[in-house]
């Protein structure tokens, strides 16, 4: 609501993440967001890379918006496997493209001194690219069908693992000066990750790789970030690691 009450005339674009990477919570009520960008003539783009593959992420009430998204993290797609999602009225005319644009549009209706580029999304293709990813890609979504890796299914697997974390990080009972959770919120609002306000991010991180654990940080959020291939003794075994590289 905070972020529709800034929309106004004057507003091109609002650019937002479902799950904000810095607390892991999901961003509530984008249908509201794009409702507002609607009534003012502005284009809503929604960065989706945190809920795929983690939360489920319906496009109801958010039609008119482009997504973009990847696979690298919850998906194990690996890297080169982004995309964006086009409004289907879009029509926008791109300044510079590629030539994988201009493989939609056929020769006899090239006109000289213009931009040439494919209808619909296509306008926004660029030039060669390497589809090595998605061939690998392809085999990863086969065998998460095989296994049953809904997009309902692993954010339960998630949602469990998410607060099993947070259980065991609270039972640690650490100085809220070495850290604390980022959000004491319901597991209805986080995504896929843990994240942990420190004073020396950096260092618990370095710590934590010394012993096998690995995990990331952003400024003083440390986050855990756990696979569905992980067991609960692991990710109980990382936090308990945490209190001994904070106890040093």
């Amino acid at each position: 609501e905070r972020l529709a009450a800034q929309i106004d005339d004057r507003t091109a674009c609002v650019m937002v993440s479902s799950v904000l990477f810095g607390t892991g919570l999901i961003v509530p009520n984008l249908p509201f967001v794009a409702d507002a960008c609607a009534r003012h003539g502005s284009e809503l783009l929604v960065d989706s890379y945190h809920s795929l593959g983690a939360v489920p992420f319906p496009m109801e009430g958010i039609e008119g918006a482009f997504v973009v998204g990847g696979g690298y993290k919850y998906l194990q797609l690996g890297e080169g496997n982004c995309a964006l999602r086009v409004p289907p009225d879009c029509r926008m005319r791109p300044v510079f493209t590629g030539w994988f644009s201009e493989f939609a549009e056929l020769a006899d209706q090239q006109i000289p001194g213009e931009v040439q580029y494919g209808a619909g999304a296509a306008r926004f293709a660029g030039s060669t690219y390497d589809p090595t990813s998605q061939y690998r890609g392809a085999a990863v979504m086969d065998f998460f069908r095989a296994q049953g890796l809904t997009a309902e299914r692993l954010r339960k697997i998630s949602q469990h693992q998410v607060g099993l974390l947070c259980e065991e990080f609270l039972a640690l009972g650490l100085d809220p000066e070495i850290a604390q959770l980022k959000s004491e919120v319901s597991l209805e609002e986080r995504g896929g990750f843990l994240a942990l306000e420190c004073a020396e991010a950096g260092s618990l991180f370095e710590g934590l790789l010394g012993r096998g654990v690995r995990t990331d940080y952003r400024a003083n959020v440390l986050r855990f970030g756990p696979a569905p291939y992980l067991s609960d003794r692991q990710l109980r075994d990382s936090i308990g690691l945490l209190g001994e590289v904070a106890g040093e």
